[in-house]
């Protein structure tokens, strides 16, 4: 059953305009997360001692901040002048609760593994999907020189893009029975991403794709294998740059030269709208340094958030939401560089190791890439928060399957804390 919500969340997060209770974006997605949460929290404390300390005290310490934000949301509603909007930030929240606690459970179930790489599926199916239906423009994911796809914005539409292609190009090195229709997948989203017209997004997309190739050629060369690989790696990376400026100059022309407007230095549009929106949300934060205007607040009538994850917080919880963020964004930080070169740096072999390193090093990029874009962009909205939550919660469980079994105390000596030892006895 919890499978198959989690399932069913990822379905309806690519979905959220048409996963909505009466006019609200994604209602049906929050209504799964509220079910994953409390059917796998409940169980959690027991579930944690199987974790590696780590990942255990990076999700207590990551959870723990994120019901504080919830607590101040909800608190905001006694003075925020619309209280219904404060739902922004606590659902967002919310989504953590899910999706961490959700996939170390289905982990540690048999077989857990497998379950953990069909979500890893369906997050490349519908990112699949979801840029084939905006190429084609069926329904309401037409596209003129912006495409949303079925969110309500198109940057909302690129993040979630971003942050689905190094999972795509993770499988695809690691795949060998499928690299072709991998292949043809990555072009796909690329091009979903090209469609959206987000110019940011399509910047982190490209370059994270970009960094996660680089880093596994780094791998490669460490443990001196697959020779042939790295030299196609060097010489495909700069072609698949190259490529994806010519597929966006040829489809989507506009965006192409805003994009090279902005490299250069000059002023545009979008940098200008965003530059009045930061200096007015910090205008805001400084005017309510206490308790900000209220989680979720638009910022007059002008925009329903601030383009940027740290201002958006100061401005809306004040000094302490700008606190809880930032901690949010350092330990997640901290975490997947230590992640990242934990992974390059050792010495471990075999097929289904390999498959592990390459996967921590794609959810590792899924996961910066989104907190890249959110300084932004849609300063973790609540329907783009998913791709933030389900990829660190997957790289939660590949680093976690990194890790030798450690064993418990004595008078308890058959209980392991960690996924690892699940992983390999499997």
């Amino acid at each position: 059953m919890l499978q198959a919500s989690i399932l069913l969340l990822i379905l309806s997060t690519w979905f959220p305009g048409a996963a909505r209770i009466g006019g609200a974006d994604g209602s049906i997605s929050f209504l799964l997360a509220l079910f994953c949460a409390l059917v796998s929290v409940a169980s959690y404390s027991e579930l944690a001692r199987r974790l590696h300390r780590t990942e255990a005290a990076l999700a207590i310490a990551v959870l723990t901040t994120s019901a504080l934000i919830i607590v101040f949301s909800l608190l905001s509603m006694t003075y925020a002048d619309d209280p219904i909007r404060t739902g922004r930030a606590i659902f967002a929240q919310v989504f953590g609760f899910a999706t961490i606690p959700a996939v170390t459970a289905i982990s540690v179930r048999p077989k857990g593994p497998e379950a953990v790489d069909r979500i890893v599926t369906a997050m490349i199916i519908m990112s699949v999907v979801t840029s084939c239906l905006v190429t084609i423009g069926l329904g309401g994911a037409r596209f003129h020189d912006r495409a949303e796809g079925y969110f309500k914005h198109s940057n909302q539409l690129g993040i979630a893009l971003s942050a689905g292609l190094p999972l795509v190009a993770a499988r695809l090195t690691v795949s060998r029975r499928y690299r072709v229709l991998l292949v043809g997948c990555l072009m796909a989203v690329l091009l979903g991403l090209v469609k959206s017209g987000s110019k940011t997004n399509f910047v982190v997309g490209v370059a994270g794709l970009g960094v996660f190739f680089v880093l596994y050629s780094i791998y490669l060369i460490r443990r001196k294998k697959n020779p042939i690989s790295i030299i196609v790696g060097i010489f495909a990376s700069p072609i698949l740059v190259f490529a994806s400026l010519r597929t966006l100059q040829h489809f989507n022309p506009r965006a192409y030269s805003l994009l090279f407007d902005q490299l250069s230095g000059s002023d545009t549009h979008s940098m200008i709208s965003r530059q009045i929106l930061w200096s007015i949300s910090i205008n805001l934060g400084l005017a309510h340094p206490f308790l900000g205007v209220g989680a979720g607040q638009w910022i007059g009538d002008i925009a329903p958030h601030s383009h940027n994850l740290f201002i958006d917080y100061f401005r809306t919880l004040g000094v302490p939401g700008l606190a809880l963020v930032t901690i949010i964004v350092l330990l997640v930080t901290a975490y997947l560089i230590s992640a990242v070169l934990s992974t390059l740096i050792g010495n471990d072999k075999g097929e289904f190791a390999t498959k592990t390193n390459v996967m921590v090093l794609g959810t590792s990029v899924s996961v910066w890439n989104y907190l890249v874009a959110n300084q932004m962009s849609d300063s973790f909205g609540p329907s783009t928060a998913p791709f933030f939550w389900l990829p660190l919660a997957l790289l939660m469980f590949y680093r976690g399957t990194q890790r030798p079994p450690q064993a418990a105390p004595a008078g308890n000596a058959t209980r392991y804390t960690g996924t690892a030892w699940v992983a390999y006895e499997h």
